[in-house]
């Protein structure tokens, strides 16, 4: 097996552009020396803060070798939440580059000043330690972490405000998230023969679940993707011809047009493609599927949260893709809860009494993966927990067969509507690059805030794309490089509200957001 990163990796001076499990335990081992050499000792919390890329994964991995707790925060994470999470971890040392080091917060003050030291990755910051004079200069002997000891913590989306810090032990983040795909489980696991590329923020949970899986299983070539620019990737995905794919739904947005140009042979080779984190709408899953020569290639969507891992999964054909959202009426079906590993019921919001299958209600979750906590936040956490079970703060309905169909998060629910649905409609009956979010408001109707190439929409165009569906309000239109988005993607969609609807009431109670 052999790891090729889309670029160099940021902690490899070697600057390698292939990897075997030789060369990245010795960056491990060498980092590792680094770390220990700026002060990390055991039990000592530390941040990684830096350009996405599959060295976040590297780094938190040569810290936890010698006992500490990595810290892992998206370098795509603004520079005042950036500071609270610095606050509440008070952190003995920060991992970051230049870029990031140099931001400042509203308060003028840079991470730097909420931690004891700093290591800049690629020099030039005389406040920071230089990664380069470190690397290597000693060889500390492993001290794990024990199955029940803190051993990391990574951050939510941060969609509603500051982001909460999952709290990850060894046997909840080993024993349990990453069980289930590092079971040899073909067609929807990998196999030797596979070419994996894997585009993530690396310093997510699923990063990790993702790598115990793939070192288990073993595929020949895995691609390491630091971002989704068509321009790296098209070249990339021809040479060496991917044949599982896993992306963010923002990473599919962007290579849509990839995916659709004639003759192009990045994704010929792929018999399934994975999403994560989020939905993905219908209009991108189709040209993904068509551009694959694949006779019978495979769509699998993870239903899961940062909290819980994995709870269910579904599949989409491509003779199913190719059909019309409208022609599949109803919420998107995000799978079945995995046998043995999850159960889901649907509950009533206010009584938490479950409601009859077909139903909607609060999808609750039981699972041995949960995660432990939230760090310093015990309130936030305890509003989740309901005994065994998990709040998700979802809207779903379980059906007969025991299916979850997902219809809206509890805060954004209108009753017998789904704007999630709704969405999904608007955006396939829209241009290619074109995107919605509704807003629905309290006593009227949703309003769409309709994001295009160009921040332009054509009349006459948005009227045919409304025909037949359920009244809205006049569209907002943005440029599409306005929409505001989380680090994984994800719509900020209470910045939307701020914006443009004055902070207007939810329909929902957002409790459990």
């Amino acid at each position: 097996m052999i790891f090729r990163p889309s670029r160099p990796l940021d902690i490899d001076p070697a600057r390698q552009e292939v990897l075997d499990l030789e060369a990245i335990a010795k960056i491990v081992r060498k980092t590792a020396g680094a770390l220990y050499a700026a002060g990390l000792r055991s039990g000592d919390r530390f941040v990684v803060y830096k350009d996405n890329h599959f060295d976040c994964l590297l780094l938190a991995s040569a810290g936890i070798r010698i006992g500490a707790i990595p810290v892992m925060v998206s370098g795509l994470l603004p520079p005042d939440p950036t500071q609270a999470l610095l606050q509440r971890v008070e952190p003995k040392l920060l991992v970051s580059n230049q870029r990031l080091l140099a931001g400042k917060g509203s308060d003028g003050a840079s991470p730097a000043a909420f931690a004891e030291q700093s290591v800049s990755l690629d020099g030039g910051d005389s406040n920071a330690l230089p990664f380069a004079e470190l690397y290597g200069t000693t060889d500390p002997s492993p001290t794990p972490r024990a199955d029940d000891e803190l051993m990391m913590l990574t951050h939510t989306s941060g969609t509603t405000g500051v982001p909460k810090l999952i709290m990850y032990t060894p046997a909840k983040l080993q024993r349990q998230m990453a069980r289930l795909e590092c079971r040899h489980l073909p067609p929807i696991t990998f196999t030797r023969d596979d070419v994996v590329a894997m585009f993530t923020p690396y310093v997510h949970a699923r990063a990790f679940t993702w790598i115990y899986s793939t070192l288990t299983l073993s595929p020949t070539k895995v691609l390491v993707m630091s971002d989704s620019d068509p321009e790296i990737v098209g070249p990339m995905f021809e040479q060496h011809r991917p044949t599982v794919i896993e992306a963010l739904p923002i990473d599919y947005f962007r290579l849509e047009k990839l995916a659709k140009e004639p003759g192009r042979e990045a994704f010929s080779s792929v018999r399934m493609f994975i999403s994560n984190f989020d939905g993905v709408r219908w209009s991108t899953i189709r040209p993904f599927l068509n551009a694959s020569r694949h006779p019978f290639p495979l769509w699998r969507e993870g239903y899961g949260q940062s909290e819980t891992g994995g709870m269910g999964m579904t599949f989409v054909s491509r003779r199913t893709a190719n059909k019309r959202r409208e022609e599949l009426p109803g919420p998107r079906r995000v799978g079945r809860p995995m046998p043995g590993f999850v159960t889901l019921k649907v509950v009533d919001p206010k009584t938490f009494r479950p409601v009859p299958n077909g139903e909607p209600g609060l999808v609750l979750a039981r699972t041995k993966a949960r995660c432990v906590g939230y760090y310093k936040e015990p309130e936030r956490w305890n509003e989740k927990v309901v005994g065994e079970w998990w709040n998700t703060g979802d809207i779903g309905i379980k059906t007969r067969t025991g299916a979850l169909m997902l219809i809206d998060r509890e805060v954004n629910h209108v009753p017998g509507s789904s704007n999630l649905e709704q969405e999904d409609v608007l955006v396939d009956r829209l241009p290619g690059g074109h995107d919605v979010a509704l807003l629905p408001v309290t006593g009227g109707p949703p309003v769409p805030i309709v994001a295009t190439p160009d921040g332009t929409l054509d009349k006459d165009l948005w009227q045919q794309v409304i025909r037949g569906r359920p009244p809205m309000a006049e569209p907002i239109v943005i440029d599409a490089g306005d929409m505001p988005r989380t680090g994984t993607g994800k719509i900020i969609r209470e910045e939307l509200r701020r914006r443009y609807l004055d902070e207007a009431e939810h329909p929902g109670s957002g409790r459990w957001t």
